[in-house]
């Protein structure tokens, strides 16, 4: 009895080395296949690992794209389930249809040299009218597009990244997890569980044929973003586009943007402007987290006013630590979509635009009157009015005097991309003048 005790300890021993083995060899045959069919690709990995963990990871990928001129490396992308057995018996689950308990990809260190653009005078992208408003300011630019990100900073795309599920059968409880951290950008966490994926579980391959995606139900949703740096990167690329320093530039911006908001009749029982501001803080964090009641469906959106759908979702959004009480938004429909964003920035004259207005042209006129000198202590008196600035450095200035400060003056002046306030540091100034009226 105890031979075949024995014998049988070391059967399973042997079988479970065989399959750990195998199991290897399979996946580094898999491996190198892909490598060796990805289209217009060169690539290569260091080597592929697998434990009894049930975690299978290929190790220290390069990657390079003739194409695109870009290189890719990584640090590994693996695959985790719940244990050696799962792994084990994946291939042949899949094959009939059955998805593991729990299954998760990881990426890790993932790294992509961008070249320049080759498409000088592109990139910009054609954006839509959030876009262009966020962009509100921004030196000539309409919108952020590729050529302006990699200016800003971004010559590399860093980023980890784990997504996964774990399914419960009894309660028919199913939780996907997001982990997507982006160097420089941001953190991106999304937490989500639905019922009804039963179903597609226990068999995909016959569920899919005649299943009903609405029998899929969000029972919870947390969502978390975290700026990690886009902000700051952002705003001082834009104040240094505008001429402006960075304060200043978001003081514009957000006019600019309350100005927008006006456009469309936005109403609402809290501050829309100040919520904005406090995203574009440096390192803002958002959190919104729902729990649809029962019955809830997505299709139905059209048929509840705001208020109505922020209750039947159980809304909750907290900015900076800051909770967020949200009763009831409004805006009107029509002038949204006739959103005018040019306007805006003619209005402010920061833009590609070019400014045609009753004012501009009076500027234009007055430079051909008389100018008087005058002193710079007294300038502050002339605020609005149009002035001739000359700097120490002999650059001369013309333009509408819109602010003065203890340290420096502000002129409205145009520039080839458009109107632009200029501040200029009184210590460089060297003479004023002033147009008669």
């Amino acid at each position: 009895m105890k031979k075949l005790f024995s014998l049988l300890i070391v059967g399973v021993i042997v079988a479970g080395a065989a399959s750990y083995f195998g199991m290897q060899w399979k996946v580094r045959k898999s491996v190198d296949e892909f490598f060796r069919t990805m289209p217009m690709v060169q690539g290569q990995y260091e080597n592929v690992s697998f434990d009894l963990r049930g975690n299978i990871a290929v190790n220290r990928i390069d990657l390079y794209l003739p194409l695109a001129d870009a290189s890719i490396s990584i640090g590994s992308v693996a695959l985790a389930t719940s244990g050696f057995m799962e792994i084990l018996n994946l291939e042949s689950n899949l094959k009939a249809g059955r998805l593991p308990d729990s299954m998760a990809l990881k990426i890790n260190s993932f790294s992509m040299i961008i070249a320049p653009p080759v498409f000088e005078g592109g990139w910009q992208g054609q954006g839509n009218w959030f876009t262009e408003l966020t962009a509100l300011g921004c030196g000539r630019f309409v919108t952020l597009g590729a050529r302006q990100h990699y200016d800003l900073g971004f010559k590399n795309l860093n980023f980890d990244l784990v997504s996964g599920y774990i399914f419960d059968l009894p309660s028919d409880e199913f939780v996907s997890t997001v982990d997507l951290l982006i160097e420089g950008v941001g953190h991106i966490q999304i937490d989500q569980t639905s019922i009804g994926l039963a179903p597609i579980m226990r068999d995909f391959n016959s569920a899919l044929y005649g299943f009903e995606p609405a029998s899929i139900s969000t029972t919870n949703l947390h969502l978390q973003y975290t700026d990690a740096g886009y902000n700051k990167k952002l705003a001082n690329y834009c104040a240094s586009a505008s001429g402006m320093a960075r304060s200043d530039w978001e003081d514009r911006h957000a006019q600019m943007v309350q100005s927008a908001l006006d456009q469309i009749e936005l109403s609402a029982d809290f501050d829309v402007l100040a919520l904005y501001q406090s995203l574009r803080e440096d390192r803002s964090r958002l959190d919104i987290h729902l729990r649809p009641l029962p019955g809830f469906s997505l299709g139905d959106l059209q048929y509840y006013n705001v208020a109505d759908l922020i209750d039947l979702i159980d809304l909750s959004v907290v900015i900076n630590d800051s909770p967020l009480t949200i009763g009831d938004i409004d805006w009107n429909p029509d002038r949204l979509k006739k959103l005018n964003l040019s306007a805006v920035r003619k209005a402010f004259r920061i833009g590609p635009e070019d400014v045609a207005e009753p004012g501009i042209a009076a500027t234009s006129a007055a430079r051909q009157r008389i100018l008087k000198p005058i002193g710079l202590n007294n300038l502050a008196q002339y605020v609005s009015r149009s002035v001739q600035l000359e700097r120490l450095d002999g650059q001369v200035f013309s333009g509408e005097l819109t602010a003065v400060t203890r340290d420096r003056v502000v002129i409205r002046t145009r520039f080839k991309t458009g109107f632009s306030d200029f501040p200029i540091n009184r210590k460089d100034i060297h003479a004023v003048s002033v147009y008669s009226e």
